[in-house]
């Protein structure tokens, strides 16, 4: 399984805040991602927010669409979709995170919400009950607001000359692992055309592959950084 249960465990004792919570509850018991399916959690993450998965989505010839998840053992995790459309380059960037319940979706931890809002200035939280086999979870998603105006088109070049393209099918032998959910994952779509191709980090197990997996984390985490909230100035 590549659930986020360490993360959960160690976020969930963290203090809770009183921020309200902007949410919507999604009830999707039927377009819950096959058991086989590659991005079983990143998967829900996306219907959450109304896409769907990449490898299953139909894009004009024209457009190409490129997602960067990045996944570790803390909490928000990072999805980055990039839209090309001809010359014009789009952007933007998803927090995300899973919290788990175990009678009804009401009876889920709130306290990952409230230390993500907290800490990112986001827009409202869309929430999605999930099922796989045994496990029910709520996949929390929103937007980052990111500071200042990204160049799209540059941050897509730069990931571009560190993640080399895989067709689908195929894996490295550091990419023979079962939690390949973690680290960096680097889909792309042009028209029919669908490849993905992944990346240890310096926060995951195994060597990363230097001037891949580290370049492309510090990538995302340099572009969550704009979104972060300025913290509190203590008052004397």
């Amino acid at each position: 399984m590549s659930r986020l249960t360490i993360a959960g465990s160690l976020l969930l004792a963290i203090a809770s805040s009183s921020y309200a919570q902007e949410a919507r509850v999604l009830v999707a018991s039927n377009d819950s991602p096959a058991p086989d399916a590659i991005f079983e959690t990143k998967d829900a993450a996306a219907l959450t927010v109304g896409l769907s998965p990449l490898s299953k989505s139909q894009l004009p010839n024209h457009e190409r669409e490129v997602r960067i998840w990045y996944s570790s053992f803390g909490n928000p995790q990072y999805l980055v979709v990039i839209r090309q459309n001809g010359a014009v380059t789009t952007g933007r960037l998803l927090l995300w995170w899973d919290q788990y319940y175990e009678t009804s979706p009401a009876s889920a931890d709130t306290r990952v919400d409230n230390f993500v809002r907290s800490g990112y200035d986001c827009g409202p939280i869309s929430k999605r009950d999930s099922h796989f086999g045994e496990d029910r979870w709520i996949s929390s998603v929103c937007e980052a607001n990111l500071k200042g105006t990204a160049d799209w088109k540059a941050f897509l070049s730069e990931v571009e000359a560190h993640a080399l393209p895989q067709p689908a099918g195929a894996a490295s032998p550091e990419d023979q692992t079962d939690d390949q959910n973690w680290g960096i994952t680097v889909e792309r779509k042009s028209g029919a055309n669908y490849g993905v191709s992944y990346y240890h980090t310096a926060l995951t197990f195994g060597t990363p592959e230097p001037g891949r997996g580290p370049k492309l984390q510090d990538m995302v985490s340099a572009l969550a950084a704009t979104a972060k909230r300025e913290p509190a100035v203590a008052q004397h």
